[in-house]
């Protein structure tokens, strides 16, 4: 049985420097980022649905309205996920442990062979300004050439797609965890890593 993990959450809630913690802590050698992943497709993405940042990727759609966010999203994730779910193959195939953190998570979108092969967890912060915060000072530990204000603009529309992400993993055996407390998160994700291997198939 090999750790295959999938850790979702938009910008700023922490899933890079949990990652890496993962990865030391269950000796994982492969740890992929979704934002390196889209990069890759987005050559080749012929829709060209890939060529705005998720945050703009309503304007496919007309208005920026909650819908239409939503659809930008998903439109965006269909593309992603072709690829998340032949990276996954390999993996289950390889026997290669991996973890691949990302803001695309929509667990509807994997596989049936591959959904329950994989542990899930979903970041999320609930606290506004711990959320803002945190995104203020990624250049400190994770971003060192992205700072955050850019990003903190477009938190309501990142908002949306969390909320949207928490709905659909809650059809699904996700663990979905508020990073409210760095430390505490970091345990309670590690316990639920060691609690559930035994249950992947």
């Amino acid at each position: 049985m090999i750790p295959i993990i999938l850790v979702g959450g938009i910008p700023g809630v922490g899933k890079t420097s949990i990652s890496s913690y993962i990865a030391r802590e269950f000796n994982v050698n492969i740890v992929l980022s979704g934002d390196y992943l889209r990069e890759f497709l987005r050559p080749y993405n012929a829709s060209e649905i890939l060529s705005k940042s998720v945050y703009d990727s309503w304007q496919f759609f007309g208005k920026k309205t909650d819908e239409n966010i939503v659809k930008g999203y998903i439109a965006q994730s269909e593309v992603i996920y072709k690829g998340i779910n032949s990276i996954f193959n390999r993996a289950i195939l390889n026997g290669e442990p991996l973890i691949l953190e990302t803001l695309y998570f929509l667990p509807a979108l994997l596989n049936k062979n591959i959904l329950d092969r994989v542990l899930k967890i979903f970041i999320y912060v609930s606290d506004i300004k711990k959320h803002e915060n945190m995104l203020a000072s990624r250049t400190e530990y994770t971003h060192k050439n992205s700072p955050g204000e850019r990003l903190i603009e477009q938190l309501p529309v990142y908002n949306k797609i969390s909320d949207y992400s928490i709905e659909e993993s809650k059809k699904y055996n996700v663990f979905l965890i508020d990073n409210v407390d760095y430390n505490n998160t970091k345990e309670k994700i590690k316990n639920y890593i060691k609690l559930n291997f035994e249950n992947i198939n």
